[in-house]
Parts: C-alpha cells; sequence; structure tokens
C-alpha cells in the first residue's frame, strides 16, 4: 500500500509589540525553514506544546516586549499558538527566530 505525500505545513507568523510596535508578518512552508525548526514545526503541529508559566498572563508584563502569533496547517490540522516573548518555550525560539528573518513590516 503506497503512502500518500505529506502536505505542507503552512505557517503565518506574525510579531507584534517591541519599543517601536512594528509589526512583522511572515507567510512560508516549513519546508522553507532549517532542518531542525522544521522538524520543530511538525512536532508543534503534531502535539501540544508546555501552557505559558503560571502567572505571566499573554500580554502583561510590559509594552515593550514582543508578542507572537503562530499559526500551523496542513490541510487536516490547525493549531494556533501566542507567546508573550516571556513565554516562549526554548525549543520554539529558533523557529520565531528563523520567521523573523523571513518576515517584512505589515
Amino acid at each position: 500500500m503506497a503512502t500518500m505525500p505529506r502536505s505542507p505545513i503552512h505557517i503565518e507568523f506574525r510579531r507584534s509589540g517591541g519599543f517601536a510596535g512594528i509589526s512583522l508578518t511572515a507567510a512560508a512552508t516549513a519546508d522553507e525553514l532549517p532542518a531542525g525548526q522544521a522538524a520543530q514545526v511538525r512536532r508543534l503541529l503534531a502535539a501540544e506544546v508546555p501552557p505559558p508559566p503560571p502567572n505571566t498572563p499573554p500580554g502583561g508584563g510590559g509594552a515593550d516586549r514582543f508578542q507572537y502569533q503562530l499559526d500551523l496547517d496542513d490541510g487536516q490540522v490547525h493549531r494556533s499558538f501566542a507567546w508573550d516573548e516571556t513565554q516562549v518555550p526554548e525549543a520554539i525560539r529558533p523557529v520565531l527566530g528563523a520567521l523573523t528573518r523571513l518576515a517584512t513590516p505589515g
């Protein structure tokens, strides 16, 4: 029995906030990221990531902090994640860095 090829994972990324308040956005597929980051995106889509730490509400604690929104979709599964920069799981930081480099103002 032949296996169906995997659909690409589509990524919508937005970083807002920060000192200057300039939002950055990017649309990409996991295949456009370095191999390690693409693998992490696949893990994010397949399983839950740790929740934000307690007592740190999203968007709280400082107007100059970045806010990250990440939407992942492979045609069958859709997941959305939102983090304040203090809440980003360590394993996700390289993914957000790669997407920030791909992003443009807007």
